[in-house]
């Protein structure tokens, strides 16, 4: 198992179905992990779960990504500074799906929503970040989706989302290089996840993995 001890990561979307396997494993390599999520008591029964599982006693970081404006994470940004002072990685495993449909019937509130959570918030919280990230020469990982298959027709705002986000993470790679901050992206293997139900409801799971079976995709990259 890789060491991270003294390094400190930033993990959004930790109590999901991948971000809670890879927040597992970033504790028990002795990270100094501040995991977020909408849901203060799910952030707290993942602390119990690290923490039974042997993992180093991570930091709790409750934020709604759907409401959570620029000045939030600035906020944020000031908050690590003061109390840690230091950050050597953003995970961004946050999503938002709903389930395939034909953008004649979206809801510009479900449309708005999905971007929200899946572009704009990565986007502005990366941003908010990025000087913390500089001082260590830090990196910074996207999760992605295969853009083959959500670039097709009802995957809506989720497949806009992400193929933006792509777009983005290649500019901020360019534009970083300079600064020595790794900016890299992570497009897991179909997973077991409550996320894919949504699209395939019926699939029969035995060919997909497990989320902790992806996990070592983005330990390799810290």
């Amino acid at each position: 198992m890789k060491n991270l001890n003294n390094k400190t990561i930033f993990l959004t979307g930790a109590c999901g179905g991948l971000g809670s396997s890879l927040a597992l494993e970033l504790c028990k390599s002795q990270a100094d992990v501040i995991i977020s999520d909408k849901n203060p008591r799910s952030l707290g029964l993942m602390c119990d779960k690290i923490m039974e599982q042997g993992g180093k006693e991570p930091m709790v970081y409750p934020m709604d990504l759907v409401g959570a404006t620029p000045n939030d994470f600035i906020k944020l940004a000031k908050n690590i500074e003061e109390n840690i002072g230091t950050l050597d990685s953003l995970i961004h495993t946050a999503a938002e799906f709903s389930g395939l449909t034909e953008f004649n019937h979206y809801a510009a509130t479900r449309w708005l929503k999905e971007m929200q959570i899946n572009l704009n918030s990565p986007i502005f919280l990366t941003q908010a970040l990025i000087p913390l990230l500089k001082q260590s020469k830090g990196s910074i990982i996207f999760t992605l989706d295969d853009l083959g298959t959500v670039s097709k027709a009802y995957w809506g705002a989720y497949g806009t989302s992400k193929g933006a986000l792509a777009h983005f993470a290649k500019t901020l790679k360019a534009e970083l290089e300079h600064a020595q901050i790794n900016v890299h992206t992570v497009t897991p293997a179909p997973m077991k996840t409550q996320l894919r139900s949504k699209a395939w409801p019926a699939e029969n799971t035995t060919h997909l993995l497990m989320p902790e079976q992806v996990t070592n995709q983005y330990l390799q990259l810290l």
